[in-house]
């Protein structure tokens, strides 16, 4: 089974921020992939601020014939 759980480490010990539906000495393995926030929060001011409106135009329809020439 995989499953991704919100945790944070302290003391050594990491703690996870929901309740988990584990057996008491259950073996479990964790993936340790670090919280890029800086890079989530750039993204959704970008996209809030309309930087990528223009992907909803016509004109950026990369699989269209009038995009570029044919090889």
């Amino acid at each position: 089974m995989l499953s991704t759980l919100p945790a944070i480490y302290e003391n050594g010990v990491f703690k996870p921020l929901h309740k988990l539906d584990l057996t008491e000495q259950q073996r479990v393995e964790i993936l340790i992939l670090e919280d890029d926030l800086a890079a989530s929060l750039i993204a959704q001011a970008a996209q809030q601020s309309g930087s990528y409106d223009f992907l909803h135009h016509p004109d950026e329809e990369i699989y269209a014939i009038k995009d570029g020439e044919g090889i």
